[in-house]
This record gives C-alpha cells, sequence and structure tokens, in this order.
C-alpha cells in the first residue's frame, strides 16, 4: 500500500516545549550530520499515537472522528521522563505514560484503525513492515496483525524524536534535563508523515476541551 499517503495521529507539544525541542535538534545537528532538523515550519516536533494508510475518504472520516474524540478529551499534562538513543540513530526524549495518555491512544486506535488501508510499507526506521513482522516479537507482531502500529498496549513508549544521526553510531553524550520539556498538551492532529517518523504536514488540529475529572475525594 505504498501508493497510500500515510497518516500519523499525534499530540503537539505547547509552545514552550516545542521552542525547545527545536533548538535540542538544532544542537544535535550541529553535533553530527542528521537526517532531519525540527523547525516551527516543519518537520513538527510531536508525540505520536497511531500510524497508518488511509485513502481520501477515510482520512476525511477520520478526521471527523478526531475532532469528536478531541472534545471528549481534556488536556494532558505530561512528564518528561528521560532521553535516549538507540541503535537506529534515532534521539529521542520519553515521556511518562499517564493513565490519560494511555487512554488517547487506546480511543485513537478503536476509532481510526478499522479505517486503515492495509499495512504502511515501511516503519520509521526504514524496516519493511510486512517482512518486518514475519520476525518480530509477539507482542509486536500482535500489534501490527491487529492495529497495523506495533507501539500499542506494552510497547507503547510515549516520545518525541528530536534527531535521527546519519551516522547510526553517534549519540549526544552531554547529560540533558528532561524537565523543561514538561508541560500540558492541548492539541491532538492529523498529520502527513515523511522518512524517519517526521510529520512535513499538518491536515488537521483538534483542541482537547472536556473538562478534567476531579480529582478523587478521600
Amino acid at each position: 500500500m505504498g501508493d497510500l499517503p500515510v497518516y500519523d495521529v499525534v499530540l503537539l507539544p505547547p509552545q514552550e516545549v516545542d521552542d525547545a525541542s527545536v533548538r535540542l535538534s538544532r544542537r544535535c545537528a550541529s553535533f553530527a550530520a542528521t537526517e532531519f532538523v525540527l523547525t516551527p515550519d516543519g518537520p513538527y516536533s510531536h508525540l505520536s499515537l497511531f500510524m497508518a494508510n488511509f485513502d481520501s475518504s477515510a482520512c476525511a472520516e477520520a478526521s471527523a472522528l478526531l475532532r469528536g474524540l478531541s472534545a471528549r478529551t481534556p488536556s494532558l499534562p505530561l512528564q518528561g521522563d528521560h532521553f535516549s538513543g538507540n541503535d537506529q540513530g534515532m534521539f529521542e526524549l520519553f515521556y511518562r505514560a499517564s493513565a490519560g495518555l494511555t487512554k488517547l491512544q487506546e480511543d485513537v486506535i478503536a476509532a481510526l484503525a478499522p479505517l486503515r488501508t492495509g499495512l504502511r510499507r515501511r516503519d520509521p526506521v526504514g524496516r519493511v513492515l510486512a517482512e518486518y513482522r514475519l520476525t518480530a516479537p509477539a507482542v509486536a507482531r500482535d500489534n501490527l496483525e491487529r492495529w497495523g502500529y506495533d507501539e500499542v498496549g506494552e510497547l507503547f513508549r510515549p516520545h518525541i524524536t528530536v534527531a535521527r544521526f546519519v551516522s547510526r553510531g553517534d549519540a549526544l553524550s552531554e547529560p540533558l534535563d528532561p524537565r523543561p520539556f514538561s508541560g500540558l498538551f492541548t492539541t491532538l492532529a492529523l498529520c502527513v508523515m515523511g522518512e524517519h517518523g517526521t510529520c512535513t504536514e499538518i491536515v488537521e488540529t483538534y483542541a482537547l476541551t472536556a473538562e478534567a475529572p476531579s480529582p478523587a475525594v478521600p
């Protein structure tokens, strides 16, 4: 299904987190060559919830469903937890998977997975998914077969990808504080995906407008 656009349902960070992500992406690029640099005009900093192929009619339906879902979902305070690089050259800021964030991903997938067309051709690191699912760990394989997306359930590790180093072994060695990347995430978005898991175009944004639940009284 490589001829269909690939879409990413994401949370867009608040302005101060976006600014910090862009600065850090530029810093990574000044340290070593990277595949992309985040900018305010794209590629955009984002936290992915679900990736899928949609045809034009499914994309329109997905947008309508996200509009309704966002009206039922409160803004999400998210806490930056740590930075990590991997053997694919990705340098990522990981967030704590709060109950609210996990529920949002579950709601997004339940609504949109039935609209997808087949399996995406490649994942963000470039693996051909039709081949990868034959050798993937059992949980990832099951998620790919059920949802077309592997980072679900116990594999959901919410993050913002800050950079991908051209030389996959490169990584920032200096200690970085994740706390300035914490904030209140108020915007869901449907984006067009580019290479390396980037979001190159924002199709539509959806404000998370539901009232936050009151804390339980002991």
